[in-house]
């Protein structure tokens, strides 16, 4: 359901409720000073009373809810920006991560090549080749750690922005109780 359409459903249903209490307050305060009078002026304006309420209610809750369908909005927005962002850095992550264990099974493989190589020209070359891969294999490890930092980042705001989003949802929850027809 798209915002536009929440908002207009939230502010109709803000609008048949105030006339709903409207209504409601007025049948009851006709029910109170005893409808069976002769004279219809009194029950009457009673019942444009306890209209103009609804509406003076109506009409103090209803900004409230725009401003925070408003705001939930936008922390939606947020969130799947955050979330598409923590999608990112986890993919990342788990790339890299790959990639400094094959390098390090080379390292492993190269270690072992040059124990058992007898030509010295063969050794020397597997020796730069190791040093080589350890040194891409430091710098792989520490574009990892990196990566890490920037995922735990994006899971922390991540976390905020969804606690964010409760909080506004609750206060929406507040404001439909606030327009919740009076039973009496």
């Amino acid at each position: 359901m798209t915002s536009r359409t929440r908002r207009t459903l939230v502010l109709g249903v803000a609008l048949c409720l105030a006339i709903g209490l409207g209504l409601a307050a007025a049948n009851a305060s006709a029910q109170r000073s005893g409808a069976t009078t002769a004279d219809p002026i009194p029950a009457l304006l009673a019942e444009v009373h306890a209209l103009r309420l609804a509406m003076e209610q109506s009409a103090a809750v209803t900004p409230r809810v725009q401003l925070t369908l408003a705001r939930l909005n936008i922390e939606e927005q947020r969130i799947a920006q955050l979330a598409s962002q923590l999608d990112r850095a986890r993919q990342e992550l788990t790339q890299a991560h790959l990639l400094s264990q094959k390098w390090s099974e080379e390292v492993t493989d190269v270690e072992k090549r040059l124990q058992t190589e007898g030509d010295e020209k063969e050794k020397k070359g597997l020796e730069i080749g190791l040093s080589d891969l350890k040194s891409r294999l430091k710098a792989q490890i520490a574009l990892e750690e990196q990566i890490r930092n920037r995922e735990n980042d994006a899971m922390q705001a991540l976390n905020t922005e969804q606690s964010r989003w409760i909080e506004l949802n609750s206060r929406l929850d507040e404001l439909e109780r606030l327009l919740a027809p009076v039973l009496r």
